[in-house]
């Protein structure tokens, strides 16, 4: 007699069926857990936000020096000026290149980012408390690891975990992320905005961009008000072309209070407090934590561990040698960073706060 093995996927026939008898908070949960769904949503922000960044970058550099710094210093001698724009240009560049070099150093070779682990067998011809590398009798190059047995541990007692997403051994502190599919070395979180996460290598000069959002933001948009306050609002038509959609429509339908300037510098005033806002939070709680020596990732999900290291030395973990001068300009082919992201030293289990060993997949 034959047998016949029909799978049905339940959760879809299911979530189907019972779709309109959801409540609102059921289908929002639903959405959220859906890791599909997330990913895209993920993929969108990031090509929203680049593109925003690349209208921001230019146009922004070019109202500052074309009209801005001409307009409403006006009284300052001629020399200042010339500063003022050499200081503009100085920070968007700077602004610019820690933003490419965020996305540039995140991703490397093979599975993992940031300075990929080795890779292992399959895991069922393997022991749990041993397994071997296939680049055991290899040249130890390119960041490899060599290989190890027992489950490698280091001095402060966090072994290493098994990523089942990616099917190898990861460090400590390395974590799965979903959105990137592999697995990140120190992984902080994952930046919509970049469109990539934060880890061992980039999160240099995603402190920097920060830093550099703050006088790109904050201070942009305190001129950009100034202006508009000095030279628009005494003949704008209404306040209502302070909000962009209006202010585009009506520039559109050829407005004579409006030109493509004003334009311009209305809807920078928005992205700029926004660019502002988030560099003021990002940058200070990037301070906080590397002050402290852990990740934002270990802050959020509480994990148990104490980093024993002065502050100097946690500020060199990240940057290198000379550390502060990463803000003037990346300083990554000089100073290199003492970690290599596999072994960390000074930071260890906090014994006293019930450590439990978890494997987070975020």
């Amino acid at each position: 007699m034959a047998t016949v093995r029909i799978n049905i996927d339940k959760h879809e026939e299911q979530s189907d069926k019972a779709w309109n008898d959801m409540t609102l908070m059921e289908k929002w949960r639903h959405r959220y857990n859906d890791k599909e769904r997330s990913i895209q949503s993920a993929n969108a922000a990031k090509q929203y936000a680049r593109l925003t960044f690349a209208f921001q970058s230019t146009t922004q550099l070019y109202v500052f020096l074309c009209v801005i710094i001409p307009r409403l210093f006006d009284d300052f001698d001629e020399w200042t000026r010339y500063w003022l724009k050499v200081f503009t240009v100085f920070v968007c560049v700077e602004w610019f290149m820690n933003y490419f070099c965020t996305i540039f150093y995140s991703t490397n070779i093979t599975k993992t980012r940031d300075n990929p682990t080795i890779e292992t067998k399959e895991r069922w011809n393997n022991p749990p408390e041993y397994f071997e590398s296939f680049l055991a009798d290899g040249a130890r190059s390119n960041g490899h690891a060599p290989q190890f047995t027992n489950c490698p541990r280091d001095d402060g007692g966090i072994s290493w975990n098994y990523c089942q997403d990616c099917e190898i051994h990861i460090p400590p502190r390395a974590y799965h992320c979903n959105i990137c599919r592999t697995c990140i070395l120190k992984r902080d979180h994952h930046c919509y905005f970049v469109g990539t996460c934060i880890g061992f290598r980039n999160q240099r000069y995603f402190y920097v961009l920060s830093f550099y959002s703050i006088i790109i933001g904050a201070v942009a948009f305190y001129f950009t008000w100034i202006y508009l306050e000095t030279f628009y609002w005494p003949v704008a038509y209404s306040w209502t072309n302070y909000l962009p959609p209006i202010a585009v429509y009506r520039w559109i339908l050829g407005s004579e209070d409006l030109n493509f300037h004003l334009v311009l510098l209305i809807v920078h005033l928005y992205i700029e407090f926004i660019c502002g806002l988030l560099g003021i939070v990002y940058c200070t709680a990037q301070t906080v934590l590397v002050f402290k020596g852990i990740t934002m990732f270990e802050f959020a999900k509480q994990v148990k561990v104490k980093c024993n290291n002065s502050v100097n030395q946690n500020f060199r973990s990240v940057f290198g040698d000379f550390w502060a001068l990463n803000f003037i300009f990346p300083m990554t082919i000089l100073f290199k960073q003492r970690d290599d992201g596999y072994k960390w030293d000074g930071v260890k289990i906090n014994h006293n706060s019930n450590y439990k060993k978890k494997v987070y997949n975020y």
